[in-house]
């Protein structure tokens, strides 16, 4: 894959200025976002009960951002908040998105976990918009239990199947199906927008040296998430794991 172009960059790009205060992000998420993103629903990968905009994560905050610009605000049926508060929010999870292109390795408790965004071109030639693919590992190195999600934004899927290979070795093929439900009880279903790609109940996929590539989960794309970039530190407690 290309490396990423300047106006994918400027997507990420930080203000000198916080527009919004971590508590009062919080509030928002937590009224208008975590009522559906549960720890049990985990709609769409992603699970935001728990959301402290006070603990930097680039990659959950590029795709809330990404979510926020689609028409996630308003999904729960809470309606949106003021126009100024919309503002700031967004002005807000943007300066925390800064850098997601980049690996971000975080430790908590007994587990590491790594992530890393890639933003691809607009699917339609009339927007703006750059759809963005996550990936995420997480790894308890004492236990040798870990997971790999790949989360995407906008556009759930369903009925599809994607390939996914490693360092240029054969594809691997994943096929999403089905649909999830709303995580605060409402009638409303969507595709998904989230597979596991490894875990410790399928270890299919090992830790790439050089990139993990995956393809067609939206016909004729393709993502590729460099590994070269992956600190040795990082990598050889992740690799306790895959």
């Amino acid at each position: 894959m290309r490396p990423l172009v300047p106006w994918i960059l400027a997507a990420f790009s930080a203000p000198a200025w916080a527009a919004m205060p971590a508590a009062e992000q919080n509030a928002l998420v937590k009224q208008y976002c975590a009522v559906c993103h549960t720890d049990a629903a985990k709609n769409g990968g992603l699970s935001l009960q728990h959301y402290d905009a006070g603990s930097r994560d680039p990659g959950l905050a590029a795709m809330i951002l990404s979510k926020l610009n689609n028409g996630a605000m308003g999904a729960a049926g809470n309606g949106v908040p003021a126009k100024t508060a919309q503002v700031a929010w967004l002005e807000s999870t943007k300066e925390q998105a800064a850098g997601a292109e980049e690996w971000f390795v975080s430790r908590q408790s007994e587990t590491v976990s790594a992530g890393i965004v890639r933003a691809v071109p607009p699917r339609k030639p009339d927007s703006a918009d750059a759809p963005l693919y996550r990936l995420l590992l997480v790894c308890n190195p004492g236990t040798r239990v870990g997971e790999m999600q790949l989360t995407w934004s906008p556009q759930p899927q369903t009925g599809r199947t994607l390939t996914a290979s490693i360092d240029g070795n054969p594809a691997l093929s994943y096929t999403i199906e089905g649909k999830e439900s709303m995580g605060n009880g409402t009638s409303l279903e969507s595709g998904h927008a989230s597979v596991i790609l490894n875990s410790d109940k399928s270890k299919q996929l090992g830790l790439p040296k050089q990139s993990l590539t995956v393809r067609d989960l939206f016909p004729g794309e393709t993502v590729e998430f460099p590994f070269d970039g992956l600190g040795k530190d990082a990598r050889a407690e992740l690799s306790k794991c895959f």
